[in-house]
């Protein structure tokens, strides 16, 4: 049985609805659902998202406000008022694209008319929108002060990630130094890493549109995307680099030197996401050794050899390929600041 988990934004709408009702109350308000219904459907993921759904419930209220005052004034409470204020409502929302604002706006303009017999239409419009702002700023204030610590999840995800893509390097090596090693934990491994990575990418662009006011530099959430992007396009090479060292049937001399140099990227990679220095020259230097390396081999002397051999050599084209990909990774991406 799946436990039923209360997630945050579900109690920062609990008590965005609570908030609004009470406040609401102590005003004096008489119908206090409108501002429970915007504080409702106000409440999002991000603050910046929030603020959007906040102008678009205010603008379908006073939308729904004119509409139902202007078709009130022409025609009354009646049964024709009614569907002329709805259709009204549904053919202005479609054609400003607000489709998710139509019924909000539509049973703005019917309470209207419906309220027209005791209160003047333009009176309770008045009101209507004086409540409904109500309800979107006790939404707004409660997603600002309880808003999620977006970059702490992304940060916590991305150290995740990158050492998930040390610990795959680990079954290579070892795939590569013993053939036919058991590879079930590499395969368990993977599946976990894509979907962090994924996860990765919502949250990173949840953190986005918190930045979305920083127009003048580049922000963490563009560096911390770009990471991840590239975490998984790295992912996919450590997946083919797995089918290439499981297709050696037997051990060869050659694996050792390209382990060695597998492990020297693995820990450039942790020392780059770190912003520490690595010799990247030297590594070119030991690349190009390993390349005359591989062309100055005697011939096989098997099959196997060959084979194995021949994996070795797409392997180490692999590798080269990961490392100058893992150049591309934002130096530092666990530092506040972006390096320049």
């Amino acid at each position: 049985m799946r436990r039923f988990l209360v997630g945050g934004r579900v109690l920062k709408t609990a008590l965005a609805v609570t908030l609004s009702i009470v406040i609401a109350q102590e005003l004096g308000m008489e119908r206090v659902t409108l501002a429970a219904i915007v504080a409702l459907l106000t409440v999002q993921r991000t603050f910046y998202h929030s603020l959007l759904q906040s102008l678009a419930k205010l603008g379908s209220v006073l939308l729904g406000g004119v509409l139902g005052t202007a078709i009130s004034l022409m025609l009354g409470v009646s049964p024709l008022g009614y569907g002329l204020v709805t259709l009204a409502a549904i053919y202005i929302c479609l054609k400003l694209q607000w489709q998710d604002n139509i019924i909000l706006t539509a049973v703005t303009g019917i309470t209207v008319i419906f309220s027209a017999v005791d209160v003047a239409p333009l009176t309770f419009s008045f009101e209507q929108i004086l409540t409904a702002l109500l309800g979107a700023v006790c939404a707004l204030a409660i997603n600002y002060l309880f808003t999620p610590n977006h970059r702490k999840d992304v940060l916590a995800k991305l150290a995740k990630a990158e050492e998930g893509l040390r610990r795959a390097i680990d079954f290579i090596m070892l795939e590569m130094l013993e053939p036919g090693s058991d590879d079930t934990g590499f395969r368990k491994d993977i599946k976990k890493l894509e979907n962090l990575v994924a996860e990765g990418l919502e949250d990173s662009k949840l953190l986005r549109e918190e930045q979305r006011y920083i127009i003048t530099r580049e922000t963490d959430s563009d560096r911390y995307r770009l990471s991840f992007h590239i975490f998984k396009s790295q992912l996919s090479r450590l997946e083919e680099m797995h089918k290439l060292a499981r297709r050696m049937p037997i051990k060869v001399p050659q694996a050792a030197p390209l382990a060695q140099l597998f492990r020297i990227v693995q820990k450039i990679q942790k020392r780059r996401v770190e912003g520490k220095d690595s010799h990247y020259q030297e590594v070119d230097r030991l690349m190009e050794k390993l390349e005359r390396s591989f062309a100055d081999m005697d011939l096989p002397k098997s099959r196997d050899e060959f084979i194995s051999r021949a994996s070795l050599f797409h392997l180490f084209q692999e590798i080269q390929r990961y490392y100058r990909r893992m150049q591309n990774m934002p130096a530092s991406i666990f530092s506040s600041r972006p390096q320049r």
